[in-house]
């Protein structure tokens, strides 16, 4: 296992942003998930070494401190994990724009399975509300942030991935 200090120290970061920030700065009914940003950002740096403990970690305390079904978030964190590590490890070509695509869609996945599974779950919406209405806005709302916050983690801590043209627009 690889120094996973700075992984434990960024997702302590992303709790307290998702207790304290997050319900401040909601946008009509989109409040950011700062825990599926910071895996989706993991998931990307890290590649195939991403691991599945800290997505579950951050799940499951996503679940117990929010009002969905305990497991929902949990089950999204990893799978959507999974899914971006291993797609990214093997698409990568060294682009910025491969890294942009892999984080927005993994986003996008995981809102639209956790708004399955809430509504598997007993939450009383539709599928059409539940997918207008808080999946969709809620991933644009996570896919911006996440964009910021790589475009920012890379140009301070690089990002094993980039090419000299990539570093090259990013310094």
């Amino acid at each position: 296992m690889e120094n996973s200090a700075p992984l434990v120290v960024g997702a302590i970061i992303a709790i307290v942003l998702q207790v304290v920030v997050a319900p401040f700065i909601t946008v009509l009914a989109a409040t950011p998930n700062f825990l599926l940003v910071y895996c989706m950002l993991v998931a990307v740096f890290r590649g195939p070494s991403a691991g599945f403990i800290l997505p579950f970690v951050l799940g499951l305390f996503f679940d117990l401190a929010g009002g969905g079904p305990i497991g929902a978030m949990a089950f999204t964190l990893v799978l959507a994990t999974f899914i971006v590590s291993r797609s990214y490890g093997a698409l990568a070509n060294d682009t910025l724009f491969m890294a942009l695509i892999m984080l927005v869609g993994g986003i996008v996945i995981a809102e639209v399975l956790y708004g399955i599974l809430m509504i598997a779950g007993g939450n009383p919406a539709t599928v059409v509300e539940g997918l207008m209405y808080r999946c969709l806005p809620c991933a644009l709302y996570d896919s911006l942030l996440a964009v910021v916050l790589y475009l920012v983690l890379s140009r301070f801590f690089g990002n094993g991935n980039t090419s000299h043209r990539e570093a090259t627009l990013l310094h």
